[in-house]
């Protein structure tokens, strides 16, 4: 057994980090196993890291009692709540849930649904660049600017997912019985 190929692995999966964007997201609304079917196929290969998955039906029923995403109508969710729901499946891993929504609605800022979650796909995926190749990324806006706060939160999961991607994959991939690659 080889630990680094592992790790080369996970680098190369981390290197082709890509995010869609607000034209990306479906125009028609959708149930909830269908936004579930598509944050997996989008975050899967880089949140996935003990084996759970990355977001459950009772999660987003509890995000909607709680007031932090819109109610579905007819059981179907909108863009919007779409939208809010993947980028609630980046930062759970480093926010609690209280944090998550007082983080947004400061960055957000007046600004569009649609301009704040392509800015936020940008910044993370820029931050995962930067975490993966050891650099530093710039902090190109203002102290009191909003998209300040996005360019703290993306880094600081960017460095998360680095870490439990590249040094905890094989702790993770044992706790849950999966075998390491030889």
């Amino acid at each position: 057994m080889n630990p680094n190929v592992t790790k080369l692995e996970s680098l190369k999966k981390m290197q082709s980090f890509a995010l869609p964007r607000w034209k990306d997201l479906p125009e028609i609304d959708l149930y909830l196993d269908q936004i579930l079917s598509l944050i997996g196929h989008w975050l899967g290969d880089y949140l996935s890291f003990d084996g759970k998955r990355i977001m459950t039906k009772t999660m987003i029923n509890n995000y909607v009692k709680q007031g932090y995403i819109p109610a579905p109508i007819n059981k179907k969710y909108d863009k919007y709540a779409v939208g809010s729901l993947f980028i609630i499946a980046l930062l759970k891993h480093v926010y609690q849930m209280d944090e998550i929504f007082a983080l947004i609605q400061q960055a957000t800022d007046g600004r569009s649904p649609e301009d704040f979650f392509d800015y936020f796909c940008e910044t993370m995926e820029q931050a995962v660049k930067h975490a993966v190749n050891g650099t530093t990324m710039v902090k190109d806006v203002p102290v009191k600017d909003a998209r300040g706060i996005c360019w703290n939160v993306c880094n600081s999961i960017a460095c998360h997912m680095y870490v439990k991607n590249v040094f905890l994959i094989n702790r993770d991939r044992e706790s849950t019985g999966e075998q390491r690659k030889p």
